[in-house]
């Protein structure tokens, strides 16, 4: 009797396998070639891969040190000579595919001159953008803070800006860009009357010439709206820049700008009082030479010079500097 009932359970076991092994055969889909709708696991891991691939993630980091030689260091009528040291790095982290491109951008410096002034500090930078390309077009948002540094007039302030860009690329060698930028600028207490909004827009337009030169040229108008009227002015700016790669190593670059401004103050002509205004020019040369995958220097000579109908404006200033920096990372060099 035993036995009997162990057969029986032998076969009942035996059954429901049988109807177990049948049931998963017939949920289970048929991975054959006759039908492709049913993803095989070889084809999810290539999806996955190719998925993967079409997205890379770089980073760098950048460690430089620059010495100038300032013949006008603070933009006086009367000059004022000095020599600066200015250690940096700087950090970039990017991440894109065709459409999309996302980057992460810090900095730290710090500047010291054989003179006394308020450019002895140190500044710092964050930035963040997001750029979308769709075809020849191309649309991209920036975010900056900007602590402890220095504008157009030599004056320490912190800068907040936003800036939304509008791209179109002709063909492969002509692009143009649009953009409009808000700026908020801040100074230190005892010069809050300098504190100001700083709207502007501006076009790019840039020019390929075979593979070694590129032609830029540029236009932006600008409102200072500061809460003191003596720092209140319209600013209109016309900058072009010529690269050349002279070698797979050396890039030449220079730069021409103008720079036209009217104050709502006023100063005394003869015997009459007028808008006070102020025309800026400014030439640079810069050579670039990179010594190997990391390593590389640059060489750069500056002028500029300010007329204005303020006798007390007046100044002339030539800036020579060299700088060496360390690149690492997996990709090239990610700047502001």
């Amino acid at each position: 009797m035993k036995y009997k009932l162990s057969a029986i359970a032998i076969l009942l076991i035996c059954a429901i396998g049988a109807s177990a092994q049948s049931t998963a055969t017939i949920n289970k889909p048929k991975l054959t070639a006759s039908n492709p709708a049913v993803e095989t696991p070889e084809k999810i891991d290539a999806k996955a891969s190719s998925s993967q691939a079409d997205w890379t993630k770089t980073w760098s980091v950048v460690v430089s040190l620059n010495t100038t030689f300032d013949s006008n260091l603070e933009h006086d009528v009367k000059p004022v000579r000095a020599a600066g040291l200015a250690p940096s790095i700087v950090a970039g982290y990017e991440v894109r595919s065709k459409r999309h491109r996302i980057r992460l951008i810090s900095g730290l410096s710090g500047s010291r001159y054989t003179r006394s002034t308020d450019l002895n500090r140190v500044g710092q930078y964050l930035g963040a953008s997001y750029r979308l390309s769709l075809g020849r077009w191309s649309w991209e948002t920036e975010g900056e803070a900007i602590l402890k540094g220095t504008n157009d007039d030599r004056e320490t302030n912190n800068q907040f800006i936003f800036t939304q860009k509008l791209g179109f690329r002709f063909d492969r060698k002509t692009r143009s860009q649009v953009y409009f930028a808000y700026r908020l600028k801040r100074y230190a207490p005892a010069n809050a009357d300098r504190n100001s909004v700083n709207p502007m827009f501006g076009i790019k337009l840039s020019r390929r010439f075979g593979k070694k030169y590129e032609w830029d040229f540029g236009y932006r108008y600008d409102e200072n709206r500061a809460v003191g009227q003596r720092q209140r002015y319209i600013r209109w700016t016309y900058d072009t820049d010529l690269k050349y790669q002279l070698t797979k190593k050396d890039l030449l670059k220079i730069g021409f700008s103008v720079r036209p401004r009217l104050y709502e103050r006023t100063v005394r002509v003869g015997d009459v009082r007028v808008p006070r205004r102020d025309g800026k020019y400014s030439f640079d040369f810069v050579w670039q030479r990179q010594i190997n995958r990391n390593v590389g220097f640059e060489f750069n000579y500056g002028f500029e010079k300010q007329t204005s109908n303020d006798q007390d404006k007046f100044y002339r200033d030539h800036q020579i500097g060299f700088s060496i920096f360390y690149h690492f990372g997996n990709g090239e060099i990610i700047e502001p």
